[in-house]
């Protein structure tokens, strides 16, 4: 039987925003997405504002997990990258706003970089999802 089993370990911090622990159990299909930034399907990037690019990411993502059967709420781990600390405040706020139908956000590591594939771009985001094997 697949299970997915998210948990905050005594012992460390919690927040709404992340899940600490996330533990995969059975025969479990994995899904690696690369990293998602606010493009559309032309390679455009949609603004300039960090909390429209940071939804911008989000759809993309869903896109990406609907093609695969997944969705957000079989995410199990993210990495987050931002090109300024300044932008950490909207980003958690999009993504509490985006998993706020989850009983539990998948686990995350957030980390800031000098910069990103495009200059304009300000936050990107990858992905392991897991759903049931086949």
């Amino acid at each position: 039987m697949f299970q997915i089993k998210r948990s905050n370990p005594e012992g460390l911090w919690t927040a709404k925003r992340l899940t600490q622990m996330v533990e995969v159990e059975g025969p479990a299909r994995l899904i690696f997405l690369s990293g998602q930034v606010a493009v559309n399907a032309d390679y455009k990037i949609v603004s300039n504002d960090i909390r429209k690019q940071a939804h911008a990411v989000y759809d993309n993502i869903e896109i990406a997990l609907r093609a695969a059967g997944a969705t957000l709420a079989d995410v199990v781990k993210t990495t987050t990258y931002l090109t300024s600390a300044d932008y950490i405040d909207p980003s958690r706020e999009v993504r509490v706003e985006r998993y706020k139908n989850l009983k539990s956000p998948p686990a995350n590591t957030l980390l800031i970089v000098s910069r990103l594939a495009e200059p304009e771009m300000l936050i990107e985001i990858e992905l392991v999802a897991a759903v049931p094997a086949k």
